[in-house]
């Protein structure tokens, strides 16, 4: 995982939301080009693939399960701006790129969601991602293995969710653009056949 946070700089966090971006026109491309379910098939695998990595990422055990202490931090940024601790501006800025990583980890969950299961409106798609990481956090308190339950690490988490959300609709417009201007008559009927779909 913290390698992940060091190679945390503006630039890569750029390209991973260019590569989300472009991940979500694809599947909307081939979502309104195929009306077929390969296109949710594959948005669906995808998504099972991700949250199996969010699962292993945030719940492998640092030290044996049952060893730690059941820690939870509920004040935001208690983390960050702890008043007990004189953190030092390197220590600072790698809480500040831990954070960033969290948030990203959670903006593919709601962009494959809108794909796999067209149905989900964005506001389950929210309420599923911030209830995910809620879950996550209590199995943390729970297994005592080193991990903290963190409030911030929700908030980060409905940050991620909204953006993705958000990646998910600005392809889907971008598609509807793109192929309007391809084939206009053929656009208008694919659009009007997925609408049932749409929520």
């Amino acid at each position: 995982m913290w390698q992940v946070v060091l190679s945390v700089t503006p630039i890569t966090v750029a390209l991973f939301l260019l590569a989300a971006l472009a991940l979500a026109l694809g599947l909307a491309l081939w979502s309104a080009r195929a009306p077929h379910r390969r296109a949710r098939t594959a948005a669906g695998v995808l998504l099972a693939g991700w949250l199996l990595l969010m699962l292993v990422v945030t719940l492998t055990p640092t030290q044996p399960i049952g060893s730690g202490d059941a820690t939870i931090w509920w004040r935001p940024g208690e983390g960050l701006l702890d008043l007990g601790a004189q953190l030092e501006p390197g220590e600072v800025e790698m809480l500040v790129r831990r954070q960033i990583a969290d948030t990203a980890l959670f903006v593919p969950l709601p962009l494959l969601l809108r794909f796999a299961a067209p149905r989900w409106s964005a506001a389950g798609a929210f309420l599923l991602g911030v209830g995910l990481c809620v879950a996550i956090e209590a199995g943390q308190l729970l297994m005592r293995a080193g991990r903290v339950a963190d409030i911030d690490d929700v908030l980060c988490a409905a940050a991620g969710t909204v953006l993705g959300a958000a990646l998910a609709l600005l392809a889907k417009l971008l598609a509807t653009v793109l192929l309007r201007r391809a084939r206009p008559g053929r656009v208008v009927r694919t659009a009007a056949a997925a609408a049932p779909e749409e929520v």
